[in-house]
């Protein structure tokens, strides 16, 4: 049976649930601003009937109503977009802080409108036209020196500025991660609260609402996941980096700071508990690991460290000793220059194995017109050797092998006394080539026998003729540099032979024309005998650029001895005849990546020459080691690297990837004009002579030596002699007697001038004004698709969350309706009570009083 309050009852829920609706609109309407509110709903429901059904129920028509509850207070959200947003949210915070680090770049190239390096190199190269046109003019010298010191610090500036935005960047990382970190903390500790009161029933909507923008606000960061509805079955809410759990429930893990000691101490972003070393010996090596290098592991063996020098020569233990520079010498004859190596690896050209004794190499006995003798050298390392192949005329007669070690005679086994190449591989064979790391092998390959010498060491092979050509023809083994004949008279001096020396630099279509190819000479003075001596030094550092020297016509060294570029035997010190008197010695790294196995004539570098039967294993080509890799080699060993990315999105990632890939990528281009420049000019400079007192004067470096490409940028400046005396520059070029062709010649200024239009940069493919014109047009086109890619990303962002909002977001006019539909909701069922309070009270008060 119904109770007589049943009405009332009713009344009151009602009443409650359009209570609830009025106060929800109103904090709807209150947190209409509020960033990350999402708007309230009540969910009501009819509450159960009256009766059950049951044998019991009483005899009604039906069941009866008995009003409405409220079932919760949710808040209105899509998952599906709010999924959307906080994707997109992490690519949008990636390419609005590339957008604003490539905006900021451009303020430092200040290029193509304002007056940046771009003005400044074309300003050098109209100086050095100027000089071309007026040499002995000192104003123009002057102005010369000034438009170089402007180029030079304009690039170390443009250098020192990313340097610092660089260590900017850095700074700004360590902020970005202390903020992920905050909201991670914030996040767990609201993850507490949010299960304390869902715990007891209740539904937390604005602490939700607070935790799910601080995820948003995360995502932006970083690209992180939080979990979907399924994977909260334990009870506890969680958020993923790349699958590593940040939060999970009131656990967190923070992003940790790791100092990579190759990258001057910057940071990686690591997650907690996950930590790891990019290097695992680096005693052995450093590296610097871009954001572009595909995640991997790898292996380095360093076999041997790069000397990092160039080649250098002079001072003999038979030169001659002049007091003066000027000082007749009183020497005559000729000498060979080639600047050279081959690879670690040489085969010669097939000889013919159809004869009874197999490939003859010299035929015996040698014609009227045949050489009967022939030298040869092989070097590398610190190995040289000079080896001989002359005709014994003795009876019978035969070909005999000696060396400069006193190996020999050894005679040819072929018919005749010739000599065989399975002869040639025997003396090659002996203990003291075998012990310094020489393999020698002849193998046949049908009608046809080759030669093949290996340095089991990985040292490049230098193969050039002394006397004769039996490298260069026959074998066709010889070093492909370039020889350079010079012819000494007695009217010689140091001066007139280093001018002669340096002046061979691309002075006509036979003489060298590549930096790499060719040295310089310099005249020292030696405080202990009190006289003056030759040096000569490769213009490139490397192990491939060794100095080698051949005889005159009849294969004498003699003059080269004078000089003191080659030794006269010294047995008890060691000291081979006509040895080559190395001052500096040059040696390059040797290391195995993944098992492929490179050499580099630097210890830092990005790209190495790989030893490879597709080129013989000449070792001429530079290849990149590994995509995204700074390698520094420290020492001999071995070490593994480990490339892994913990944040692959976000601002977090636009600083890293800013930071180690943009920033080092326009340092390495800034390096390349650098070292480029430095190298072609000084070059050209050696070759050419000074003006006035310094008419004599040749083998003057235009900018400071620059041995290394890494941080060349840094080092770029003129040459402090040339700034502070401007009659060194070398416009004028040698006449080919050791002397200038005059203060009124330009021509070796003219060549200055004409490496303008040159492609050197690249491989040969781009000129130095082609090549940052390339490099401007790169910034702005990375700009561009910065500035494009965000205001894209903005727009599908705002779209997204247009879309969301339609779904969350307060709508005042609807809030509005709503609390007038409660009011008058409310009116009605108030007077419903009031209807239900007077029947009652009719009820109780005024019904039974009949006979009182």
């Amino acid at each position: 049976m119904l109770s007589s309050f049943f009405g009332l009852e009713m009344g009151r829920r009602a009443l409650d649930y359009f209570r609830r609706g009025m106060e929800t609109a109103g904090h709807n309407i209150s947190n209409a601003d509020v960033e990350g509110y999402s708007r309230q709903r009540v969910e009501a429901s009819s509450t159960d009937p009256f009766t059950e059904p049951g044998l019991a129920r009483p005899a009604l028509p039906g069941q009866i109503g008995t009003g409405v509850q409220v079932d919760a207070i949710v808040r209105l959200r899509d998952a599906f977009l709010d999924m959307q947003y906080q994707e997109e949210s992490t690519v949008l915070g990636y390419w609005e802080r590339i957008e604003q680090v490539l905006n900021h770049i451009e303020l430092f190239v200040n290029e193509p409108a304002g007056k940046g390096f771009a003005a400044a190199i074309d300003d050098f190269w109209a100086a050095l036209q100027e000089a071309h046109k007026r040499p002995d003019s000192s104003s123009v010298r002057e102005d010369l020196v000034q438009k170089t010191i402007t180029l030079t610090t304009f690039l170390d500036q443009l250098a020192t500025n990313y340097d610092q935005y660089r260590a900017a960047l850095n700074q700004d990382l360590k902020l970005k991660v202390d903020e992920a970190n905050n909201y991670i903390d914030q996040i767990a500790a609201l993850n507490k609260t949010i299960s304390e009161v869902q715990g007891v029933g209740g539904n937390p909507n604005d602490l939700l609402d607070r935790r799910d923008l601080l995820v948003e606000k995360l995502c932006k960061l970083i690209n992180c996941t939080p979990a979907n509805i399924c994977d909260q079955s334990d009870g506890d809410y969680k958020v993923y980096l790349d699958g590593k759990l940040l939060v999970q429930g009131t656990q967190t893990r923070h992003l940790i700071l790791v100092p990579v000691q190759g990258n001057q101490g910057y940071f990686d972003v690591q997650v907690e508990d996950n930590e790891f070393d990019h290097v695992d010996n680096p005693s052995v090596l450093e590296v610097i690991i871009e954001q572009q290098a595909p995640e991997a592991v790898h292996v380095l063996t360093v076999e041997r460290l790069a000397s990092e020098t160039a080649w250098a020569v002079g001072n003999g233990n038979d030169r001659v000793q002049p007091l003066y520079v000027d000082q007749e010498l009183n020497l005559s004859g000729s000498f060979g220059i080639t600047v050279s190596s081959s690879g670690t690896q040489k085969t010669s050209a097939g000889l013919d194995n159809t004869g009874p004794d197999g490939a003859v190499l010299l035929t015996a006995p040698p014609g009227a017109s045949e050489p009967t003798s022939y030298q040869f050298r092989i070097a590398f390392g610190d190995f040289e050797s000079i080896i001989t192949a002359s005709w014994n005329p003795t009876a019978p007669g035969q070909w005999e092998l000696t060396d400069n070690h006193g190996n020999g005679p050894v005679q040819g086994t072929g018919a005749n006394g010739e000599l065989l190449l399975d002869d040639l591989r025997g003396f090659l064979g002996d203990p003291l080539y075998t012990n310094a790391g020489l393999n020698s092998t002849v193998t046949a390959s049908g009608t046809k026998d080759r030669l093949t010498l290996l340095s089991t060491d990985n040292y490049l092979l230098s193969l050039t003729d002394v006397k004769g050509n039996l490298l260069s023809g026959k074998l066709g083994m010889a070093d492909e540099g370039v020889t350079v004949k010079i012819d000494v008279t007695e009217e010689d001096t140091l001066e007139t032979i280093r001018n002669k020396i340096n002046g061979h630099f691309a002075a006509d279509a036979s003489d060298p024309d590549r930096p790499e190819q060719w040295l310089h000479a310099e005249i020292r003075y030696d405080e202990v005998t009190n006289s003056h001596y030759l040096v000569l030094e490769s213009n490139v550092v490397g192990e491939a650029y060794r100095i080698n020297f051949q005889g005159d016509e009849g294969g004498s060294l003699y003059v080269a001895r004078k000089l003191g570029f080659a030794n006269v035997a010294d047995v008890p010190n060691g000291i081979e005849q006509n040895s080559t008197s190395v001052l500096t010695r040059a040696q390059d790294a040797v290391f195995l990546f993944d098992g492929s196995r490179y050499m580099s004539s630097e210890n830092t570098f990005t790209e190495a020459r790989l030893l490879s039967r597709s080129d013989g294993y000449a070792a001429k080509t530079l290849d990149t080691v590994s995509t995204g890799i700074h390698f520094t080699l420290k020492a001999t060993g071995t070490s593994g690297i480990t490339v892994k990315h913990h944040v692959k999105g976000g601002e977090i990632l636009a600083l890293l990837e800013a930071r180690d890939d943009i920033i080092l990528g326009h340092l390495a281009a800034f390096d390349e004009i650098a070292y480029g420049l430095a190298n072609e000019m000084n070059a050209i400079h050696y070759a050419g002579h000074g003006t006035g007192d310094n008419a004599m004067t040749t083998g003057i470096a235009y900018f400071e030596p620059i041995a290394l490409k890494y941080v060349a940028s840094r080092n770029f400046t003129l040459n402090a002699a040339i700034e502070n005396d401007s009659s060194l520059f070398a416009a004028a070029s040698d006449d080919g007697s050791g002397h200038t062709l005059g203060e009124g010649d330009g021509t070796n200024a003219l060549r200055m001038a004409q490496l303008k239009q040159a492609k050197v940069l690249e491989g040969g493919s781009a000129s130095f004004n082609g090549y940052y014109e390339t490099f401007i047009s790169e910034i702005g086109s990375q700009g561009q698709r910065a500035r494009t890619m965000a205001s894209n990303q903005r727009a599908l962002v705002t779209q997204i969350d247009t879309q969301r909002q339609s779904v969350m977001g307060v709508n005042l006019d609807e809030e509005m309706m709503g609390i007038i539909r409660f009011q008058q909701a409310f009116n009605a069922m108030s007077r419903f009570i009031t209807t239900q309070d007077e029947l009652l009270d009719k009820i109780i008060n005024g019904m039974g009083t009949v006979g009182r």
